[in-house]
């Protein structure tokens, strides 16, 4: 049997003082889900950030105009509005990791939504394209703080049982935001998107008052009272209080007389740590990455005559629904059955497309020409979601006529890699990211894994353009299936199931 990652001390159990029935239970899980989906608001205001560049640079086609009338530009800055918010999330990330060990996680929440609600209204009500940029970067670093403090809260609140299911709702959160934007931009200017978008940390920020802290970092500062009051609160009447207290302090010794970072380089942690980045990086080598940052223009390649605005939003209502399935069968399937199914959908459809584009790029005309191709995924060094083809070069896509005479194969394996992708491949290394790692040290080995992220992300970007003209466009589809692959076993010998395990 797996040992846990934390390896938590279990004391013989006492007999409660009562017995939860089945009904007290689903009720108090439905309150401890709903502090959980009130803290995943802070993933919608994530998700409303990482789709926004697609707005900006669809409605620039039309109008280049700011909220005063005044014109505005950003030229070959168009990208900046994504990786200047992967720029600032690092910052970001580590101010909020040590600030979620002094003040607690709910007010590290509470500063981080501030910051988002400020930065969406200086890219609504900006005169200049310099102000927008400046505003995107202070976005980032409300997103890299919130990514780090929302998951530990979340995994730090909710049941051991049911913990899979309250962090995959936090997934659900970053789709719904993505969702929220691309939506309330498919005929509205940019202004107005981030003006509406401004309302989701500040809703946010509203629900967190009626929040309450975590209960271990209450027991890790001395404040068992109050620790008391919000374990009743979240596990029921039922449950030996002291005990979970001694647990909690338990799979936290140790940390007496050392330094925080003394914690983070001792061999289990380094193991870990080791683990869950290298699970980011297959992760996004996978090319989900690339695939979501080009979803609604390889929509129309494959010979779809939608919008590409709405084609944007059906790939997000997909991911939505695979996130949801996923929610539904966290516990069930556990984080290693989420991961397996999810990277063999990946691996199948990659597979497809591989040898779809692969039989098709040739010279007869039958597909995918390689210029076409190239035209349409030639800007994938863009952040997620940012299309930044000039007026002649959209038009020219929209109306090829070299088309695939089977589209359907491609938009099918388009569908299935980002549904695998949303069901859990996406989601597990952050909810592992939290859940390996014991309190007094999760905020900092948090921040670590999520530097690893940002690095991983950025450099499956960067490295896109000089695999696709080494490898062709096949073999990089080719690539990514064999990178979702090796994900399987990686799975199988490495990762350890949390499932049901209780972290401290």
């Amino acid at each position: 049997m797996a040992e846990s990652p934390t390896e938590p001390l279990n004391p013989p159990a006492e007999v409660p003082a009562k017995t939860e029935t089945p009904a007290q239970r689903r009720a108090r899980l439905l309150r401890q889900g709903g502090k959980v989906f009130l803290a995943s608001l802070g993933c919608w205001v994530m998700g409303s950030m990482f789709t926004f560049p697609s707005v900006v640079a669809t409605d620039l086609l039309h109008s280049n105009t700011t909220i005063y009338g005044t014109p505005i530009s950003f030229g070959n800055s168009l990208d900046m509005l994504g990786s200047l918010v992967q720029l600032g999330s690092l910052p970001g990330a580590w101010a909020v990791a040590g600030l979620a060990v002094v003040l607690g996680r709910r007010y590290s929440m509470m500063i981080s939504g501030s910051v988002a609600f400020l930065a969406w209204l200086g890219v609504g009500l900006s005169p200049s394209s310099v102000g927008v940029l400046v505003s995107r970067a202070v976005s980032g670093m409300a997103m890299g703080g919130l990514t780090v403090v929302v998951n530990i809260y979340a995994i730090e609140l909710a049941d051991p049982d049911v913990r899979g299911m309250m962090g995959m709702m936090l997934n659900l959160g970053i789709m719904a935001g993505q969702l929220v934007t691309v939506s309330v931009g498919y005929d509205t200017r940019y202004f107005v998107v981030a003006l509406v978008d401004a309302l989701i940390p500040a809703i946010f920020f509203l629900a967190l008052i009626w929040l309450p802290e975590s209960p271990s970092f209450l027991v890790l500062k001395g404040r068992d009272e109050e620790a008391r009051k919000v374990i009743r609160q979240l596990r029921g009447e039922h449950i030996n209080v002291n005990e979970e207290i001694q647990n909690y302090r338990a799979m936290n010794e140790g940390r007496e007389g050392r330094s925080m970072w003394r914690g983070l380089v001792q061999p289990r942690v380094l193991k870990n740590l080791g683990i869950v980045s290298m699970l980011f990086v297959i992760v996004f080598f996978s090319g989900f990455f690339i695939v979501n940052a080009n979803a609604s223009r390889m929509f129309k390649a494959a010979g779809s005559t939608i919008d590409a605005n709405l084609a944007a939003i059906i790939i997000n209502i997909v991911q939505l629904i695979g996130g949801f399935i996923g929610f539904l069968f966290a516990d069930k399937l556990g984080r290693k059955g989420l991961l397996y199914t999810g990277l063999s959908l990946m691996f199948i459809s990659l597979t497809g497309l591989a040898t779809y584009v692969g039989l098709t790029e040739s010279d007869s005309g039958d597909g995918f020409s390689e210029k076409l191709t190239d035209d349409l995924l030639g800007n994938a060094n863009a952040t997620l979601s940012t299309s930044a083809f000039p007026n002649e070069q959209t038009d020219d896509l929209i109306d090829s006529s070299v088309v695939p005479k089977h589209g359907w194969i491609p938009l099918a394996c388009l569908i299935v890699c980002q549904f695998g992708a949303a069901f859990g491949v996406n989601a597990i290394p952050f909810i592992l990211s939290t859940e390996y790692f014991p309190t007094w040290i999760r905020a900092q080995a948090s921040g670590i894994c999520f530097s690893v992220y940002t690095a991983a992300s950025f450099s499956a970007l960067q490295l896109y353009t000089p695999m696709r003209e080494g490898l062709t466009q096949a073999g990089l589809y080719g690539f990514y299936a064999c990178v979702s692959a090796v994900g399987i076993p990686f799975t199988y010998f490495f990762i350890t199931e949390t499932s049901g395990q209780q972290v401290g």
